[in-house]
């Protein structure tokens, strides 16, 4: 589709005003706003859009990918958890192992189940962890 685009400078800034037709106008609108709900679509069995999971498997800490998407800054996630914003970017840079407590405040902040952020914690706090490949044995002492 070819816009039949006017460009108007704007007298207070550098930005241009682009005017178009509705119709084209529409389309485009129509076209973006289907990209974006395909973005924002939670992944099957996942809280979580797929866009994020990607980046998730891809590397990136879980932590940062969630932060990301729900808008936070890294002070803003620090202040609410109660931690330093220093502590926040160890734990997102170098996978620092933080607290229970600090690790449920996040997940909490964010939204998400605690073995989003930490697949560790993913049996439960106090659990018998869910490793299938594994017998467990309690033995009291």
């Amino acid at each position: 589709m070819k816009l039949n685009v006017q460009f108007i400078k704007h007298p207070g800034s550098k930005e241009r005003m682009v005017v178009l037709p509705e119709s084209q106008f529409r389309v485009l609108k129509r076209t973006a706003m289907a990209g974006v709900s395909d973005l924002d679509e939670p992944a099957p069995n996942s809280p979580l859009p797929k866009r994020v999971l990607d980046r998730i498997a891809a590397g990136e800490n879980p932590v940062r990918a969630v932060r990301i998407l729900r808008g936070l800054s890294g002070r803003q996630l620090a202040v609410q958890a109660g931690i330093t914003p220093s502590m926040l970017s160890q734990i997102e840079r170098s996978g620092k192992t933080a607290s229970t407590k600090t690790l449920k405040a996040i997940a909490h902040i964010l939204e998400v189940p605690l073995g989003v952020i930490s697949p560790d914690l993913s049996a439960g706090i106090g659990g018998v962890p869910s490793d299938a490949g594994r017998t467990v044995a309690w033995i009291p002492t």
